[in-house]
């Protein structure tokens, strides 16, 4: 184990480390987003009194179909999903009582049914449906909307589906599930006029949830504790350490979860805010267009952010290492696993897209803070352990403590004699200082210099390039 361990170089090593820490963060935390997710309706249940889900955008999924069936909105819209061969139809009745299904697709108030999908071949997997009103169109009063599982065009009878509703500059979203010829009441809404201006601005500033927020900010911390676990996990075992002491597991743990809730937070909460603000100044049209990149644009600074955070941490368990630079490095590391959900999300699903994204996030931070701590070196002590096996540690003004003390940079086994602190190595104005607590001396150490200690043995390098 120790052998392939010192095999694989440690940018490499704390990199896949990283995405493994990562992937194991968003295992944990991917059943907590369901927290923020609204429930599903049993079969033959109305989905009517279910809380809803404001959000500023329709889901990611939906969106795309829409695009992709080249739907249109306005002021009100409706679209249906469903992810079988089956024919499941949308039907909504306007203020005037006029229902709108794929019957009777236009009616008198300028409602139309401009997507409807499986009712003949050939047949999506992936199919949608949509129904709206024109951009200052739509007439007020009560609208009602229904689901209905018209026909049979797969062994799946039973069909989940989700339903989303905008109007009123808010979007609702429901999900629920139905059989064959059965019709589901999903939602009754009033459209009113818009309020004067300045309450609009007012109304569309207020913060996103809080228990979102919170919820976004727990699934971020789940990924940093994962991947900061397991490199601090291989810097201890690279080093002969305890995987974990009680201090390095709080440290971790602790940091891990500031550093997930402060990234989470920026990107769900001050970014969703800002969305709403500018959303305020812009029309709907403008709005619908801008809005999905400021929320890109959070989650990019978001997750920046956690690398950062994450990097600079990291500082703290390897010597000398810069902790300015190494945050820096996760910067651009998290920034990078951001790009990389971004582009999975456009082609994929939620899910896949956030293990994508987890894993290259990993990946990247790992990868860039071992390069920075190896770009970084001026000196370096090299343990030779074994034959093939040899651990470097960065020298510099931060003494490298070697003992049998939990808290020793490299630990040298109690059994054997050794006490707590055995020596110390510092690179101080280009000179190699060692203070050896055996003798209770101080040596100047040169490059080339070796050392033997108990079974093993040390080198001093000073020309590290």
């Amino acid at each position: 184990m120790r052998k392939l361990v010192h095999i694989i170089p440690k940018p490499v090593l704390f990199g896949l480390l990283g995405a493994l820490g990562c992937v194991l963060g968003w295992a944990a935390g991917e059943p907590l987003l369901k927290v923020i997710k609204p429930p599903a309706a049993k079969a033959g249940e109305t989905a009517l009194g279910q809380p809803a889900a404001p959000v500023l955008v329709f889901s990611n999924e939906l969106q795309k179909r829409l695009q992709r069936e080249e739907a249109k909105s306005g002021d009100v819209q409706i679209s249906l999903m469903w992810d079988n061969f089956n024919d499941l139809d949308l039907h909504c009745a306007d203020p005037g009582g006029e229902r709108i299904f794929y019957g009777h697709k236009r009616s008198m108030s300028a409602g139309e049914l401009d997507v409807d999908m499986n009712a003949r071949t050939p047949y999506s997997s992936q199919p949608v449906e949509n129904i709206y009103w024109p951009t200052n169109g739509a007439p007020e009063g009560r609208y009602q909307v229904w689901v209905n599982h018209y026909s049979l065009h797969s062994p799946i009878d039973e069909t989940p589906y989700t339903i989303a509703i905008k109007q009123g500059g808010k979007t609702q979203e429901f999900r629920g599930a139905i059989r064959h010829g059965r019709t589901n009441l999903v939602h009754t809404f009033e459209m009113k006029k818009a309020p004067p201006p300045d309450l609009a601005k007012l109304n569309q500033r207020q913060p996103p949830a809080l228990k979102t927020t919170l919820v976004i900010g727990l699934w971020t911390s789940l990924l940093a504790v994962g991947m900061a676990a397991l490199i601090v996990a291989a810097q201890n075992f690279l080093l002969r350490r305890a995987l974990f002491n009680t201090r390095s597991a709080a440290l971790v743990l602790g940091g891990g979860v500031l550093a997930g809730l402060v990234s989470g937070a920026v990107s769900q909460h001050l970014f969703a805010l800002g969305a709403n603000s500018v959303a305020a100044q812009l029309s709907e049209s403008d709005a619908e267009r801008v809005l999905p990149l400021i929320i890109k644009a959070g989650q990019v600074v978001g997750w920046s952010l956690l690398g950062a955070l994450l990097g600079f941490g990291l500082a703290f368990f390897i010597p000398n290492l810069p902790k300015f630079r190494a945050g820096f490095a996760g910067l651009l590391g998290g920034g990078l696993g951001a790009v990389a959900f971004l582009f999975a999300l456009a082609k994929s699903g939620e899910v896949s897209a956030r293990l994508v994204g987890a894993a290259i996030l990993g990946l990247t931070i790992g990868l860039v803070v071992a390069l920075v701590e190896r770009l970084a070196r001026e000196a370096a002590l090299i343990v030779h352990w074994h034959e093939n096996e040899r651990t470097v540690i960065n020298l510099g003004a931060e003494p490298v403590i070697l003992g049998s003390s939990p808290e020793a940079h490299l630990y040298l086994p109690k059994h054997k004699g050794f006490p707590p602190i055995t020596a110390i190595v510092t690179f101080r104005d280009g000179q190699v200082h060692m203070e050896n607590k055996l003798s209770n001396s101080t040596h100047t150490l040169t490059s080339g210099n070796k050392l033997q200690i108990g079974d093993l043995w040390i080198e001093i390098q000073t020309d590290t390039k």
